[in-house]
C-alpha cells in the first residue's frame, strides 16, 4: 500500500515580520539621508540657527539673570539643547507633507511594505541632522566658555536624552504633516503646538522667576524636565538628574502612546 507524504505548511518565523519592517524602514531612511547629502544647507542652517539664538540670548539676558555671560552660559546651554529638540522636528512634518503632495506615497501604497515603515523612516532619516546639531551646539558652547563638570558617560546620556525627546516630538510633527493641507501650513501648526512648550519652560530663566500661572505650566512641561536633566548631567551633580530623567522618559512614553497611533491612522486615511 502506497502512502502519500504531505509536507507541513511553512510556518513563518516569529521574527520575520519584525525583520522585514526593520529592513524596509532602513532602506526608506536611506532615501531621506540622500536628501541631506544633496542639500547640505539644511544641516548647516539647523546648526547655525540655535547657535545664533544662544549667543543672542546670552548677550540680552546674561546681565539680568546671572550677572555675567560666563555664568549665564552654564545655565543657558542645556536649555538651548532642550529647546532645540522641540524646534528641529518641524522639518519632519514638512518633508512628509511634501512627499504626500508630490505623490511619492502613492508609489509606496503599491509596494508590499509595512505601513509604518515610511513614517518611521522619515524620522530616522532626520535623526543624523538632529544629532549633528546637538553635538555641534555642545562643542561650540565649550569653545565659548561652557564647562562640563561631570563625566563622559553623563554627557553621552544627556545627548541621548535630547535625541530621544526629539524622536518623540517628531511624531507630533509627523502627525501634523499628515493632516495639514499644504507644506506651508505645517510649520505654523507645529510652532503653535510646540512654541508654548519650548518657551514656557526654564530653558532661559529659572522656574521660580516666572509668573505663578506660568510656573504651574512649566513644572509639568516636558521641556522643563529635559532641561533639568541635561543641566544636572552636564554641570552636575549628575546624581540629581534621576527624577528629571524619569519624568522626561514618562513624557516621551505618553507622546509615543498618543501620537504614534494618530500618525498611523492619519497615514491610512491619506492613502
Amino acid at each position: 500500500m502506497s502512502s502519500t507524504e504531505h509536507s507541513a505548511p511553512a510556518v513563518p518565523h516569529p521574527n520575520a515580520a519584525r525583520g522585514t519592517l526593520l529592513s524596509q524602514t532602513l532602506i526608506l531612511a536611506g532615501r531621506n539621508l540622500t536628501k541631506l547629502r544633496t542639500s547640505p544647507q539644511i544641516v548647516v542652517f539647523s546648526v547655525l540657527q540655535p547657535i545664533i539664538m544662544m549667543m543672542l540670548f546670552m548677550v540680552l539676558f546674561a546681565g539680568a539673570v546671572s550677572g555675567s555671560q560666563a555664568k549665564y552660559l552654564q545655565f543657558l546651554l542645556p536649555g538651548m539643547l532642550a529647546q532645540n529638540a522641540a524646534f528641529m522636528v518641524t522639518t519632519v512634518g514638512q518633508a512628509i507633507n511634501s512627499d504626500m503632495e508630490k505623490g511619492i506615497f502613492d508609489r509606496f501604497r503599491s509596494l508590499p511594505i509595512a505601513r509604518p515603515a515610511p513614517l518611521v523612516a522619515h524620522i530616522l532619516g532626520d535623526m543624523p541632522r538632529q544629532a549633528a546639531a546637538t553635538v555641534v551646539i555642545l562643542l561650540f558652547g565649550v569653545c565659548v566658555g561652557f564647562r562640563v563638570h561631570t563625566d563622559p558617560l553623563s554627557v553621552g546620556l544627556a545627548v541621548l536624552l535630547v535625541l530621544l525627546v526629539s524622536f518623540a516630538f517628531s511624531w507630533i510633527a509627523l502627525t501634523i504633516g499628515l493632516v495639514a493641507d499644504k507644506p506651508e501650513s505645517v510649520n505654523m501648526l507645529v510652532m503653535i503646538l510646540l512654541f508654548p512648550m519650548a518657551f514656557g519652560s526654564n530653558t532661559m530663566v529659572a522656574t521660580d522667576t516666572l509668573p505663578g500661572w506660568l510656573q504651574a505650566w512649566a513644572k509639568i512641561n516636558p521641556v522643563t524636565h529635559l532641561t533639568d536633566a541635561v543641566r544636572a548631567l552636564l554641570t552636575g551633580p549628575a546624581s540629581d538628574a534621576g527624577s528629571a530623567v524619569g519624568a522626561t522618559l514618562l513624557a516621551c512614553g505618553v507622546v509615543f502612546a498618543v501620537f504614534v497611533p494618530l500618525a498611523i491612522r492619519a497615514y491610512s486615511r491619506r492613502l
